[in-house]
């Protein structure tokens, strides 16, 4: 691994009184996290299938992306997604 992500890791870590591994994974959600984000930004994937790799329903993920400074994009699909997952259908 390089030695600026073991210094990212070895930081995080200090700062969060968190064991190391727990500092890679937490590193690696937000990179994830944050991947997922600039995709949907750039309309390469839905919120639907955003949704789904973060593991989060829909309005979860349109307020983690407010955090990215993201707006929404809704297409009809994810409209209509939402609205028959509303309804029960």
């Amino acid at each position: 691994m390089p030695i600026e992500l073991l210094d990212a890791v070895a930081i995080v870590e200090k700062e969060e009184k968190i064991e190391e591994t727990t500092a890679i994974r937490k590193l690696i959600a937000i990179g994830f996290e944050t991947y997922v984000a600039e995709r949907y930004r750039s309309g390469k994937i839905s919120l639907a299938a955003a949704s789904r790799l973060l593991g989060l329903n829909q309005i979860e993920t349109l307020h983690l992306f407010s955090e990215h400074g993201i707006k929404g994009n809704l297409d009809t699909d994810d409209i209509m997604h939402s609205l028959k997952k509303f309804a029960g259908a």
